[in-house]
């Protein structure tokens, strides 16, 4: 299926629709792409993995695509790394990660099985490479089942893990749905990535934090201790978790001793509206760098609809440092010196970078007199309006989702453009907004406050 799949890609890479499909911000050669996976540093170079269906622009048929790179911001597109060939992966490689022993890169991902009843299981499987480019499925596989987890989870939501080290010990934070109706994380541990263990219920959800927690990672920055989990259905409050399906720092410490994480807050990572699935990995100066999918659930996917051939892109990748229990995200330097200024005044037609000072209140509008998003900061919020776009995005949402906003005393905008995205960065990452858009007049780019 992996030979099936890469010649599919070869074959009809170039047949795609490039209108909206983004240069600077990772995207497939073709076909669907949703969360980030297997994100690793390895002999020099990242690597990255991700949810993919190269045969069609619709979430299906789940492969592990994959790419490198040496800086962050050119990436080479390489084989399909997993494909759903085996009974314990037969309906779908779902997501997972990676870690790095003894010089070998290792993948652990959920393998999703649909009975003939209907019903769905859900299991961890290993692969592994010792060319970072070809992965060979272990026999042992799969490596944990809901055999392994207590009565008061649901085994059916058993899926995402996320694999680290600590302490000489190899551990490994999985999604699952607890019966109470929330989202809690498990913690797996194991002494060779092969035989795995039911270490704790890692962290359990409140009623309003939503009801399946997606996508963990566990790691540190500056010795403080975080989670990131996607929370479906996330009470809406304000300005934050305006997007019914979120993702979310969860700062706090683990008791090593009970092998629980003791959560001090909860803060949506970004305001705009498409982030999801975040995950991170390790750099080789140490520095934490986090990417996530550019969209999230129960969205109309505007290029498949346009029936463009592809869907989904990363966001930047973004340096994670710690202030206190807070993270901001800071954009690579190697990332903004690829790309040209913006001047307000004049087209944007592909990727490229405003900054703005703030002194007082600003506005923008980016497109053409009948079809432009707005953004800026007024009234002690910066914001993203989509609400003039002509191609509408909604959701499951039973609010009003085309406007996005974080309050926060704006002092400076780190703006980048890209065909089919607006990122903004406030105060050097202090807050970020992430929002897809689809223009299809002229793209100019005007102050009109």
């Amino acid at each position: 299926m992996i030979d099936d799949a890469n010649h599919y890609i070869s074959e009809k890479k170039n047949s795609i629709n490039q209108t909206f499909k983004p240069s600077a911000h990772f995207s497939a050669p073709i076909g669907w792409i949703n969360d980030p996976n297997g994100f690793v540093y390895f002999r020099g170079e990242y690597h990255l993995f991700y949810q993919y269906n190269p045969y069609d622009s619709a979430w299906g048929s789940l492969h592990w695509g994959h790419a490198k790179s040496k800086d962050l911001v050119n990436w080479e597109h390489l084989p399909v790394a997993l494909a759903p060939d085996k009974d314990y992966d037969k309906d779908g490689c779902f997501s997972g990660s990676a870690i790095v022993k003894d010089d070998t890169l290792w993948l652990m991902y959920t393998g999703h099985i649909v009975n003939e009843d209907g019903s769905v299981r859900q299991v961890q499987n290993m692969a592994y490479s010792t060319d970072g480019v070809h992965f060979e499925k272990v026999e042992q596989n799969p490596v944990a089942t809901e055999e392994l987890l207590p009565e008061e989870v649901i085994a059916n939501d058993f899926r995402d893990p996320k694999v680290f080290e600590k302490n000489g010990r190899f551990y490994s934070v999985v999604a699952t749905k607890h019966k109470d109706g929330v989202g809690c994380i498990v913690l797996l541990g194991s002494d060779d990535l092969l035989e795995w263990q039911f270490e704790s219920i890692f962290l359990k959800g409140e009623a309003h934090q939503g009801h399946v927690w997606e996508c963990p990672d566990y790691f540190e920055v500056d010795g403080q201790e975080y989670l990131i989990v996607s929370p479906m259905q996330y009470q809406k409050s304000g300005d934050d978790f305006v997007n019914i399906n979120s993702n979310i720092f969860v700062s706090g410490h683990v008791d090593w001793e009970k092998k629980i994480f003791v959560a001090d807050s909860f803060k949506e990572i970004d305001h705009g509206h498409d982030f999801y699935a975040a995950q991170s990995t390790q750099g080789p100066a140490g520095e934490r760098v986090m990417i996530a999918w550019m969209h999230t659930w129960g969205r109309n996917i505007v290029p498949h609809e346009l029936d463009h051939g592809w869907a989904g892109n990363m966001t930047l990748p973004r340096i994670l440092h710690s202030n206190g229990n807070q993270l901001s995200q800071e954009v690579p330097e190697a990332v903004l010196a690829s790309l040209p200024k913006a001047q307000v005044g004049e087209r944007v037609d592909g990727p490229a970078y405003l900054d703005v000072k703030i002194d007082q209140d600003i506005a923008f509008r980016f497109g053409d007199e009948s079809d432009y998003i707005e953004f800026g900061y007024q009234d002690g919020l910066v914001y993203i309006d989509r609400s003039h776009q002509k191609i509408e995005i909604s959701g499951e949402e039973k609010w009003p989702t085309s406007r996005r906003s974080v309050a926060i005393d704006a002092q400076h905008l780190q703006v980048i453009f890209d065909r089919n995205t607006l990122e903004i960065f406030v105060n050097d990452g202090q807050e970020s907004l992430t929002s897809a858009i689809y223009l299809q007049g002229e793209k100019l780019l005007q102050q009109v406050k």
